[in-house]
């Protein structure tokens, strides 16, 4: 059965205009190396689960500043749908770069922009 729900929210509030979404189960590791025979050996620390946004052309003044409030906080908690464990999960993280660009100035509308929300601690 596919997932209804919001796909993702900041501090318990949905962000407008999500046009892609992306889940990235990225490995840590420590102490990697390869010997001489090309077998590695190494230490996994965790999966850290990053999460890829997309908005969408279009989005208003008002929708731009309060999604950059949301992002421009050092940390947040963010309650996502993980596509693992089918359910949502929350976990503390902080947002990367992100560049808001003008579509339209007379109508003060925006160009589509991604956002990559990387976790504080391993899942």
């Amino acid at each position: 059965m596919p997932y209804s729900g919001n796909l993702l929210k900041i501090n318990g509030t949905t962000l407008p205009g999500i046009k892609g979404y992306k889940v990235t189960y990225a490995k840590l590791w420590k102490d990697a190396e390869r010997n001489m025979n090309g077998d590695i050996s190494a230490s996994l620390i965790g999966l850290f689960p990053k999460i890829e946004l997309t908005f969408r052309d279009g989005l208003t003044e008002n929708e731009i500043s309060n999604i950059c409030n949301l992002l421009d906080q050092p940390y947040f908690n963010v309650t996502y749908y993980d596509f693992k464990t089918k359910n949502t999960v929350t976990a503390q993280y902080y947002a990367g770069d992100y560049t808001p660009e003008i579509l339209d100035r007379t109508r003060s509308l925006f160009k589509a922009f991604t956002v990559a929300l990387v976790p504080c601690r391993r899942r």
